[in-house]
């Protein structure tokens, strides 16, 4: 094989890895939910990943001292995404004690609907999207699929599960407004550099609610495999998967990844059915599978706008 096919192959790796990395993590956030408040969960995670990242804040913002360049304050262009960040990474923490994790991994995919909708508020260059057919296409695919999701829970009436959608939309909406933001105000950065700082904010400000209203003292009773699980769902899901979604993401392009990414829930799917006994009725799962589906849709009115030029 040529050094051309290696790199791809090893792109490929990259992505498929990704996806395993992040499909885990509702499963572990909903283990979790047995053992540690969603605010102990979120600071101890996050706060992981924001060790990680600190080096390679202090290397690249030395480089930009020293090279200013298109750079600007990226500490001050970064307080809006980490705020937004924050704000759903809560909701997502939360989330797993009043949903399963199958059902959380498949409504996340919105965000993408998100994301494009708030473009057309925030981003000039986005709007002509709402001129194809196939935008409007995939919305309806992606809401009708959440629809089918929760009609069941909703029809009996179930208030804790009514909570859980409430808070898990909120989450997802943000996670739309983050990728909005991110373009909006951290473009002329690095990716590293960028999610770097991101990351550092947000820990700060889910140290904070981890302080204020976590209960701590259950961490002193906490197993090693226990420490070691939580640690790591931190390095797999902030740290790894980012890491690795990046080096996919300049080898592979952004369509072919953001396409391949939509196998996500049904990784966290099956993990949950072997590894929680988690089960989704018929109609839940064709529900998940219109999300999927719809975001495909979008994945593909977009593809135009992703290409370069000439």
């Amino acid at each position: 094989m040529n050094d051309h096919g290696t790199s791809t192959a090893a792109a490929i790796g990259c992505l498929v890895v990704a996806i395993l990395c992040w499909g885990s993590i509702p499963i572990f956030l909903r283990y979790f939910t047995d053992f540690l408040d969603p605010w102990t969960v979120n600071g101890i995670r996050y706060t992981t990943a924001a060790v990680f990242w600190l080096p390679f804040v202090i290397v690249l913002s030395r480089r930009r001292r020293a090279n200013p360049g298109p750079w600007r304050r990226p500490w001050r262009d970064a307080l809006l995404p980490s705020f937004v960040n924050a704000f759903g990474q809560v909701g997502y923490g939360i989330s797993p004690y009043f949903l399963p994790a199958s059902t959380i991994g498949f409504v996340l995919r919105l965000s993408f609907l998100f994301t494009v909708v708030l473009g057309f508020l925030f981003l000039a260059e986005e709007r002509p999207l709402a001129r194809r057919p196939a935008f409007w296409l995939g919305a309806v695919a992606c809401l009708g699929g959440v629809v089918l999701l929760f009609a069941g829970k909703l029809r009996v009436g179930d208030g804790h599960f009514l909570a859980g959608i409430v808070i898990l939309l909120t989450a997802t909406l943000s996670w739309g407004g983050y990728g909005v933001s991110v373009r909006k105000k951290m473009a002329p950065y690095p990716a590293r550099l960028s999610f770097g700082i991101i990351s550092i904010y947000t820990s700060a400000v889910l140290l904070v609610l981890m302080v204020s209203l976590g209960r701590l003292e259950r961490l002193a009773h906490l197993s090693p495999r226990l420490w070691a699980m939580l640690v790591g769902s931190g390095m797999l899901g902030v740290t790894f998967g980012h890491v690795l979604y990046f080096r996919a993401l300049h080898r592979l392009g952004p369509i072919v990844c953001a396409g391949v990414m939509l196998a996500t829930p049904f990784v966290t799917y099956l993990g949950a059915a072997l590894f929680l006994g988690e089960k989704l009725t018929p109609v839940q799962l064709l529900g998940g599978v219109s999300v999927v589906a719809g975001g495909a849709v979008l994945l593909f009115a977009r593809r135009p706008m992703e290409q370069p030029a000439g």
